[in-house]
């Protein structure tokens, strides 16, 4: 359906909002490409100056004694910018048009990679959106490496990696651009792919600070400044960062970062109406369907927040980085063949992502803590996690923006790899260091005391829980945690009780044991009820015993007064000849 143009205030994205300041056509900083003649540099000018319609008159006059490919290039970009339909469509033709008679011409390759960009963000189908944004990214790699000074190509690329919701991808790219052509656009821009990252990242803000203190009235820095307000949690003064923004400027990601100040006030049903309108402003956006699952998660709504997800994926079902987001949710709220699913299905596509191969291994570790044993591909998966792994962190390579995340679910795999094989005090110790560094984020907060729970580590739960509690936004959700490990606990020394009044009937006390243990996987009187039933009754069995002792040792505190037992007992069965195994 052929689209109406759009009014002037017409609500863009913050990339359409940036590029109407930035995207200079150039191969080096501040050096016009179209500097050959006086006429081309006025033409830029009007460009740079967001004169689109005036730039677009200027280009076509120079069209009919062009004899570089130039002037076309130029008109491409400035016909792409005005973002009306029928406008994009004349450039696609007029650079195909272009392409045999400049083949030569690395400005055409780039402006062609920008008009593709543009267009991508034209259409409704994803199939398609994401063919354009591939063919961009095409385009403006192959201009760079003709010419690595190709400033458009930079800009454009980093815009692509943005749209695919590949913020890591996107810095380095938007960084080079800011350093050929240090405007404010490209500095705001670099800036928002390491806010993405890292919303408390310092080189972020002093460029957002830079920019403003150059033009106060630049409004994209002021969102990118309310971002840092809001993760050094000044609500206040990050709302009125937005309020600086004038309406006809406010577009998708204003409203996603209003729907953060609200949650972060706790105003769910307003944080949940500013969702939806930067869904409205711009389906394309994963980030308001990824923040309402969050939301959903913390108010205890798992089924509507793995929803949430879905409902992103069926637009941007090439998203990688929102599936891997939905398979780690999934994994939070324990729907573990959902999250085995999301990370098969990334892996499909991408066989050596190193973040979903280690999501299904500790999928593969949990399931196995339930069930007694690992699935057969466990093994491999592990030999193929351990290169991959090794590749990018043993051989010492430079740390890349978001290499923290893949390194703490390194450290998370190791963690439930450790509760597993009952190391209980090493789980322990990797779950504490990964809590401490998000003791100031609620929502991570949370995450990490529900897979220590679901991982059967209370401990970690409660220590997560206990300093999510401080945080007023989810100080119900932290002490519903705290509760249910209480219930857990209570339960756990229920049956243990139980199964010592049972001794008489082993098979039952057994049982209650077991169930003690299904409560909480480390409740040291349970592993001891059954370490001393296999060593102190005729089920003598010094394989149990040993297990279960050892289990005991790790479970147990250091001044807890039956390890001294246990531990003289422990260290006669290793000494003494095996015995064959009692039957049940």
């Amino acid at each position: 359906m052929i689209q109406t143009r759009q009014p002037s205030t017409y609500r863009r994205s913050l990339a359409a909002s940036l590029l109407a300041f930035s995207l200079c056509v150039s191969l080096g900083a501040g050096q016009p490409v179209f500097a050959e003649e006086k006429s081309i540099a006025d033409a830029d000018e009007l460009l740079l100056q967001g004169k689109f319609e005036a730039a677009e008159e200027s280009y076509r006059a120079l069209c009919k004694s062009d004899e570089s490919g130039d002037a076309h290039a130029g008109l491409a970009v400035a016909l792409a910018k005005q973002n009306w339909p029928p406008k994009i469509i004349e450039a696609e033709k007029l650079l195909r048009s272009a392409k045999d008679k400049y083949s030569e011409n690395i400005n055409l390759m780039a402006a062609a990679g920008f008009v593709s960009y543009v267009h991508s963000r034209q259409v409704a189908s994803p199939a398609k959106r994401d063919a354009y944004l591939e063919a961009s990214e095409a385009l403006c790699k192959r201009a760079i490496k003709a010419n690595p000074e190709t400033v458009i190509a930079h800009q454009t690329l980093g815009l692509v990696k943005l749209a695919q919701d590949d913020a890591e991808g996107a810095v380095e790219p938007l960084k080079k651009s800011a350093e050929m052509n240090p405007n404010n656009a490209n500095k705001t821009l670099w800036a928002h792919a390491l806010l993405r990252l890292d919303p408390r990242d310092k080189d972020a803000e002093q460029l957002v600070n830079e920019v403003l203190a150059d033009d106060k009235k630049f409004y994209p820095a002021h969102l990118e400044k309310a971002r840092v307000l809001l993760a050094q949690g000044k609500n206040e003064d990050a709302f009125m960062q937005l309020r600086n923004i004038p309406r006809a400027e406010r577009n998708a990601e204003w409203s996603l970062v209003e729907g953060d100040i609200y949650r972060r006030q706790g105003d769910g049903p307003a944080a949940l109406a500013s969702w939806k309108e930067a869904i409205r402003q711009d389906p394309h956006l994963p980030d308001p369907y990824q923040h309402m699952g969050e939301y959903y998660a913390l108010r205890g709504d798992g089924e509507f927040a793995i929803a949430e997800m879905h409902n992103a994926l069926e637009i941007l079902p090439n998203d990688m980085q929102l599936r891997n987001a939905l398979a780690e949710l999934a994994l939070r709220q324990d729907k573990l063949d959902v999250a085995e699913t999301e990370y098969r299905t990334i892996l499909s596509s991408e066989p050596d992502d190193p973040r979903a191969l280690l999501g299904l291994a500790r999928v593969y570790h949990r399931k196995a803590r339930r069930e007694g044993q690992y699935p057969p591909a466990m093994q491999e998966l592990m030999e193929k996690l351990q290169n991959i792994v090794s590749e990018q962190s043993v051989k010492a390579q430079v740390i890349k923006p978001g290499a923290k995340t893949l390194q703490e679910s390194i450290q998370l795999n190791e963690a439930e790899k450790a509760l597993t094989q009952k190391r209980f005090r090493e789980g322990r110790e990797i779950f504490s260091q990964v809590i401490n560094t998000h003791r100031d984020d609620a929502y991570d907060l949370l995450t990490i005391g529900e897979l220590a729970l679901n991982d059967g580590d209370l401990r970690s739960a409660e220590t997560a829980y206990t300093y999510a509690k401080e945080i007023a936004e989810v100080t119900n959700r932290a002490e519903q945690g705290i509760s249910k490990i209480q219930s857990q606990r209570n339960e756990a020394a229920r049956q243990t009780k139980l199964g010592d009044a049972t001794w008489k009937i082993p098979e039952v006390a057994i049982d209650h044991y077991n169930q003690a243990l299904i409560h909480d996987p480390q409740y040291p009187a349970a592993y001891y009820g059954l370490f001393s039933l296999f060593t102190k009754t005729e089920r003598e069995d010094s394989d149990k015993a040993i297990d279960y002792a050892t289990a005991f040792l790790e479970a147990a505190d250091d001044a807890n007064p039956l390890r001294k037992e246990v531990e003289a007992n422990l260290a006669k069965l290793k000494k003494q000849p095996k015995k064959g195994k009692s039957t049940k």
